[in-house]
């Protein structure tokens, strides 16, 4: 039935889909950092990452001092995430529904952000300010050796955001927190409890990076490691600052914290 919903609003929605042509070559040749999720996060300071455009993933906006950076562009690329009643069995469903709630405050609280969703959620979001995404970018012009006629760039909200670095024409992406890059690498996220732990990535999203570099130079900035993928460099060589760590209770709202506790997976407390 989901996968005949998508059809469906496939056809009804392609004027919707082309409006992200608006963005092809819009920062050419700028710097920009992609911001992920990874528990690195909490031993860095923000404010040293306000001297360039920024791309959030996923539950990265929540951070208290997310708003001290230069942030234009947002990716949630879950299916259904906004959909009351399609995508995940409950609970976590219902810890769904709460944190696009959320989210859908902070697309009309921010509204000179511009925020990227999977089509399946057509039917659930109205603002100026989103853009539904589906497969591929509809644009013509791309030639079959652009990244996303390569490889899928929808897999996952890291592809989707590269992707879209690429085609706004930026020249160098920094990656910032996303710690599966790294190596040594660490599961957990910067919301969740703790310092993390060492779970090894070998070669992560080797493939698609490899293929992406055609494009865009990619470094991404560990707290004391290298990468086996990318080029790496360390947040104190980056910033010329030593990272201090800070527990999520520091980062986070307890209006957030409570609700992303109900995903089972999740460590909070």
């Amino acid at each position: 039935m989901k996968n005949a919903l998508k059809s469906i609003l496939y056809q009804l929605s392609k004027s919707s889909l082309i409006k992200v042509n608006k963005f092809k070559d819009c920062h050419k040749g700028e710097s920009c950092y992609i911001f992920g999720d990874g528990v690195s996060i909490k031993s860095m300071d923000l404010s040293l990452f306000a001297d360039k455009k920024s791309f959030a993933c996923n539950n990265f906006p929540f951070h208290k001092n997310f708003s001290s950076l230069d942030c234009s562009y947002c990716f949630v690329n879950a299916p259904f995430f906004f959909s009351p009643y399609f995508g995940y069995p409950a609970p976590k469903k219902q810890h769904l529904y709460e944190m696009s709630k959320l989210y859908h405050d902070l697309i009309i609280a921010k509204p000179e952000i511009n925020y990227f969703v999977h089509l399946s959620n057509y039917p659930f979001l109205s603002e100026k300010n989103i853009y539904f995404m589906f497969r591929n970018i509809p644009d013509k012009s791309l030639s079959d050796e652009f990244i996303a006629n390569q490889i899928n760039c929808f897999s996952g909200v890291l592809r989707f955001a590269v992707m879209m670095a690429i085609y706004m024409g930026f020249q160098k992406i920094y990656l910032v927190g996303c710690d599966y890059t790294h190596l040594p690498s660490r599961s957990l996220h910067w919301f969740e409890k703790g310092q993390g732990i060492l779970v090894p990535q070998i070669n992560y999203q080797k493939e698609f990076f490899e293929i992406a570099n055609e494009f865009i130079d990619i470094t991404t900035i560990t707290l004391d490691g290298t990468s086996d993928v990318i080029n790496a460099i360390t947040y104190k060589e980056y910033t010329n600052s030593e990272p201090v760590f800070k527990e999520n209770t520091e980062l986070l709202e307890s209006r957030y914290m409570k609700i992303l506790s109900t995903w089972p997976e999740y460590l909070i407390y």
